[in-house]
C-alpha cells in the first residue's frame, strides 16, 4: 500500500485510488479448491497485484471465519464456513476493509461472528457493517489516506436476519432513518462518506425498488458514493444528484460456475482528487475453476458484459 512515513518530506499525493470488489465466498467448493492446491491465496493470485496497488481496497466477505475441526461444506448448502487460513488471500491482495452486513455473516452463529472479528483484527484488516452490538454495527469505519478521511458505512437488506441489537452481535440492516442519521453524523466529521449495501433480487441486472430507494436516500443524506452487491450478477449504474450508484458489482470470488452471469463481475476503480471523484472505471473480472478470479481482457467479452447493464464502455465518470 502507499502509506508514507511521517519523516518522508515528499509532498502528499492529492489523488487516492479505491477499488471495490463484490462477493467473496471462501467456503464450499472454493475451500475445497484451496485445500486441493494447498494454497490459501489461490483465489486471489491473478488479481492480487491490481487490488493491492490501490490505496484502499474493499470487498464483501460473504463467509464467516470460524475456528473449527472441519471446513467441508457440500455443494448445495448455503451454510458457509471459512477456514481462518483463507485470510492469507485477503492479505496477499492487500484488502484493507471487508463489509460484513450480508445474509451469510451469521451462518456459524455468534461464534462465527466473534471469531471473524478476532481474525480480521489480528491481521489488521478493518471491517464495517457488523459488531458486538447494534451501536458497533452502525459505526462508520474510517480510513485516512492522503490527508482525506474516508468513512464507510455498510448495511444488509432489511430482513431481520442476523441483525445486531443492543446486546447481541450481528449486522446493520437497511433501516432508512438510521442510515440517514449515520450519514449526516459522519458527513459532519469526515470529508468522504461511502455507503455499501448488500441488497436486491438475485440473478437480475436490474435493481429493485428497495435498492433504488435506499441508495438514492443515501445520496440525498450526503453520501458521495453508493456501492452494492448481493444479486450475484452485475447490475445497472446511475449518476444521482451528481453522485454515482453501482447497484451490484456481482461476484468476485465464488463457486457459482453454472452461468456466465454468475461467473462474471466487476471491480469498481474509483479515483478521488482530494474529496471529489474524478474517475470511476468498471474492470470486468471472471471466476474460473470454482473460485479463482482473473481480469477479462478479451474485448468482445467486456463489451458483452457492459451491454447487459446499459454501458458503452468501462467509465461511469472520467474527468481530466
Amino acid at each position: 500500500k502507499t502509506n508514507q512515513s511521517k519523516n518522508n518530506p515528499i509532498k502528499v499525493a492529492t489523488k487516492t485510488v479505491l477499488i471495490f470488489g463484490g462477493d467473496v465466498m471462501l467456503s464450499r467448493k472454493v475451500e475445497q479448491q484451496m485445500e486441493k492446491y494447498q494454497d490459501y491465496t489461490w483465489p486471489f493470485q491473478k488479481i492480487a497485484n491490481l487490488l493491492s496497488d490501490a490505496d484502499i481496497t474493499i470487498i464483501n466477505l460473504e463467509s464467516p471465519f470460524i475456528y473449527s475441526a472441519n471446513y467441508f461444506v457440500p455443494t448445495g448448502s448455503f451454510n458457509f464456513k471459512a477456514n481462518p487460513q483463507a485470510v492469507k488471500g485477503l492479505l496477499m491482495a492487500g484488502i484493507d476493509l471487508v463489509t460484513l452486513a450480508n445474509n451469510h455473516f451469521g451462518n456459524q452463529g455468534i461464534k462465527g461472528m466473534t471469531d471473524t472479528f478476532k481474525i480480521l483484527k489480528e491481521n489488521n484488516i478493518a471491517f464495517v457493517g457488523a459488531g458486538n452490538n447494534s451501536l458497533e454495527a452502525n459505526q462508520p469505519t474510517v480510513i485516512r489516506k492522503n490527508e482525506i478521511n474516508f468513512a464507510f458505512l455498510n448495511y444488509g437488506y432489511p430482513e431481520f436476519l442476523y441483525v445486531a441489537n443492543s446486546s447481541t452481535a450481528g449486522i446493520a440492516n437497511m433501516n432508512l432513518k438510521k442510515m440517514e442519521q449515520n450519514i449526516k453524523e459522519a458527513k459532519q466529521k469526515y470529508e468522504v462518506v461511502i455507503v455499501i449495501m448488500h441488497a436486491g433480487n438475485e440473478y437480475t441486472h436490474q435493481p429493485n425498488h428497495q435498492q433504488q430507494e435506499f441508495a438514492r436516500k443515501a445520496i440525498e443524506a450526503g453520501a458521495d458514493l453508493v456501492i452494492g452487491h448481493h444479486p450475484h450478477w452485475v447490475q445497472t449504474t446511475e449518476i444521482y444528484q451528481g453522485k454515482p450508484i453501482i447497484y451490484s458489482l456481482g461476484n468476485l470470488i465464488f463457486d457459482q460456475m453454472w452461468s456466465k452471469e454468475t461467473q462474471q463481475g466487476v471491480l469498481a476503480k474509483v479515483i478521488f482528487k482530494n474529496n471529489e471523484i474524478i474517475s470511476l472505471e468498471l474492470i470486468p473480472i471472471e471466476t474460473k475453476n470454482y473460485g479463482q478470479a482473473e481480469i477479462i481482457s478479451e474485448v468482445t467479452e467486456k463489451q458483452n458484459l457492459f451491454s447487459k447493464i446499459g454501458l458503452t464502455n468501462e467509465f461511469l465518470i472520467k474527468q481530466d
